[in-house]
């Protein structure tokens, strides 16, 4: 077989705008090895051998690279990657995060699969202030915040080219208001001293590559002034007087949020200083007011409504008219526990419905909403955040708002699954009801020794509730991260090692997600909810409501999803659960318009043990799995479960409500970067994937278990 060698002026054709050869694959400079190397090993694939752009590596691009052999090409412009990274045991041995925290080591991973670079070659690692794309564009020069460049000298291998920032340790986390300082990576492989053609850069444009928190349970670096009481114009007769707190130099930091905190039944609204002092020295302005909880949740909810007009329109008088002026009416969050935690979803949703219309302030203007072990008493069509920006706060040993199967009010997961915003949730082992406040009483329902008191509790609340309410206020995405990454990646250093905390993450329905099965719609176990066919090997699969129907968490083959308490009996929130106890799986098949994911970041599932089913009390453990996706021309590439940094936890052991251990079912967001599938297997064609399924058991897994699964997602950053 033969092929016709292109002529001198194709190949200067084939120079890009800045001058590179199209045939210098790994952008060196030099037609060579390495450039034939990238076309045998992407052969018959749309990657990154296709010298001519024809969706397909043949013989003509390797006549391509033959014909340019030795020639001299100007390196292209600086190339976008990923470079911040944590090492991890398995493959791929690197898993790039964006944030650290201060005093934790920081690694630069370069992946030679992904981003050719010349073995042997010796480059600089430069750690620069984070700067704008504009800011790039305008000054390239070098400047490392550590005082010089650190000489790495790079391998064939990503392991070989895992490299610890010396004095990353000692980064500063120093953003002022902000909760960490940004930081953008370089690799200078011409050493040269600028960013330019040929370099690496994690940072380019108008995001930081790498971002230093400081710790999110420690006070932040404002004094506070705190107003003990106040009156509320307008407020319920009774129930007109509320807490303030805010930064005592307010008036040199422009305007700044609002928070409003709206306690539960039978809780006072003095019981939350912790947060209300915490939240204020990171800038917030934030009220804690008294909630008319006990007629119900409708009259809590006008209380929170009142109470946050009253702010908005006595600002001039309060605290002699400190903070007049200083509220950011356009960036309101809501915080509610118990009964006030259901109450501020009310709330919103009465706005939504049109059924209420406050003064100073509409829908819009609610950027976020927090709930604390909510009760559940209004069901799907009041209690309903739509599409707020949301989060769950709730202990797992509560034993007030307990998630009993008998009794749904108490079934605070059920509002985090209605919405159809941005949701996380935040679950703690250990955590009783009147841990998130001062003063309410001890109401722990555990296992001896497994409680976290107050203090505990307390830290989990003033670092979770601070980086949501930072991402989703003031917009410093790099704390989204601590919303989903696992506890043994990205931990507050405030927050004991020996918690358990269990997060979920839904993002937003948006052009950047594409679900393949949220189990909504095409509601048989052969096809998803995107149309594709599903075929499973997995035993005593059932894809149904989310709801435990037989009042007991004692576990029985006719209650499959025993311990799911998501979905009321008028709620419509499904899932799929199955168990294992041989090596087994379930794919899904990718309809061709949904198979292109060369764009995406993330694969991500949320998955959770079944509580008290015999294969959960055998593993008596975390459990694992193992994502596994093929392309069209049958590349397969396999990363485990474990690579995003721990197992599925097994459930809380609580006890009662039947027989065994185990109370809920706890979901667990696993998100895992597309990124790692190709550095796996460079053959991968991640615009070309026909399916991607979930293994277990042999060399898969965990050798036996029972999963709840739901929202299978494609996601982008």
């Amino acid at each position: 077989m033969s092929y016709r060698l292109p002529s001198l002026s194709a190949f200067v054709i084939s120079c890009s705008a800045y001058g590179q050869c199209a045939e210098d694959l790994n952008n060196d400079g030099t037609v060579d090895a390495l450039d034939l190397a990238e076309v045998l090993v992407s052969w018959g694939q749309a990657a990154g051998g296709d010298v001519n752009g024809d969706g397909a590596v043949d013989g003509t691009d390797l006549a391509a690279v033959v014909s340019a052999w030795g020639a001299s090409c100007p390196v292209g412009p600086p190339k976008e990657v990923k470079l911040a990274c944590q090492s991890i045991a398995v493959a791929p041995f690197a898993s790039f995060v964006q944030t650290f925290t201060v005093g934790s080591a920081v690694r630069v991973g370069i992946d030679p699969a992904l981003t050719p670079v010349t073995a042997g070659g010796v480059a600089d690692v430069w750690v620069v202030a984070n700067r704008t794309a504009a800011e790039w564009a305008a000054n390239n020069v070098l400047q490392d915040v550590r005082g010089t460049a650190q000489a790495i000298t790079l391998g064939s291998t990503l392991a070989a080219n895992l490299f610890e920032l010396t004095g990353g340790t000692t980064l500063s986390g120093d953003g002022n208001l902000a909760v960490g300082r940004g930081y953008d990576l370089v690799v200078d492989i011409n050493r040269d001293g600028r960013l330019g053609a040929g370099d690496l850069i994690d940072g380019g444009g108008d995001t930081a590559g790498l971002w230093i928190a400081r710790d999110p349970t420690a006070s932040g670096p404002l004094q506070v002034t705190t107003l003990s009481s106040y009156t509320a114009s307008g407020a319920t007769s009774g129930f007109t007087t509320s807490r303030l707190w805010y930064p005592t130099t307010i008036a040199s930091l422009g305007q700044r949020p609002l928070v409003v905190i709206s306690h539960g039944n039978g809780h006072q609204y003095t019981w939350y200083d912790y947060l209300g002092t915490h939240l204020a020295s990171w800038g917030f302005i934030v009220i804690s007011h008294q909630n008319n909880t006990v007629p119900g949740i409708e009259t809590a909810s006008t209380t929170t409504l009142q109470h946050t007009s009253a702010i908005i329109a006595q600002q001039s008088t309060v605290a002699g008219g400190a903070i007049n002026g200083r509220i950011d009416v356009s960036r309101i969050g809501w915080i509610g526990h118990s009964r006030g935690g259901e109450g501020i979803v009310r709330a919103y949703d009465r706005i939504f419905d049109n059924t209420y219309t406050p003064t100073g302030y509409g829908l819009s203007n609610i950027k976020f909403l927090c709930s604390i072990a909510p009760t559940d008493f209004l069901g799907v069509n009041s209690a309903n955040p739509h599409a707020a920006n949301f989060m769950l706060l709730w202990g797992s040993a509560d034993g007030d708002v307990s998630g009993i199967p008998t009794n749904t009010v108490t079934w605070s997961f059920n509002l985090a699954e209605r919405c159809t915003g941005f949701r996380n949730t935040v679950y703690v082992h250990g955590a009783d009801h009147n841990d998130f406040n001062c003063c309410g009483t001890n109401d722990f329902q555990g296992p001896t020794g497994t409680a976290i008191s107050n203090a505990g509790a307390q830290a989990v609340a003033k670092a979770f509730i601070l980086a949501a309410l930072k991402y989703h206020l003031e917009s410093e995405t790099a704390l989204g991260e601590f919303l989903w990454r696992p506890s043994s990646s990205l931990r507050p250093p405030g927050v004991s090692s020996a918690f358990t905390v269990v997060k979920e993450v839904v993002p937003a329905a948006s052009a950047n997600v594409r679900t393949i099965d949220n189990f909504q719609t095409q509601t048989g176990t052969s096809t998803s909810s995107s149309g594709g066919s599903v075929v499973s090997t997995v035993t005593n699969i059932s894809e149904a409501f989310a709801r435990d129907t037989d009042s007991t968490y004692t576990w029985s083959t006719g209650n499959p999803h025993n311990g799911s308490i998501r979905a009321t009996s008028t709620d419509t929130q499904r899932m799929v659960a199955w168990d294992w106890s041989v090596s087994a799986g379930m794919t899904w098949d990718l309809l061709p318009a949904l198979r292109d994911l060369s764009t995406w970041n993330f694969v991500q599932v949320r998955v959770g043990q079944g509580t008290r089913h015999p294969n959960t009390v055998t593993l008596n453990g975390g459990a694992t799995f193992t994502w596994v996706l093929q392309d069209a021309q049958g590349n397969v590439s396999k990363v485990s479960s474990g690579a995003s940094g721990e197992a599925v936890n097994r459930p809380y052991q609580r006890t009662g409500s039947g027989t065994g251990a185990g109370w809920q079912n706890e979901l667990r967001t696993v998100q895992l970067r597309l990124r790692d599938f190709k550095s796996v297997n460079p053959l991968i064609d991640l615009s070309r994937i026909a399916s991607v399924r979930m293994e277990v058991g042999g060399s898969s897994g965990s050798t036996t278990g029972r999963f709840v699964i739901d929202d299978l997602q494609f996601v982008k950053e």
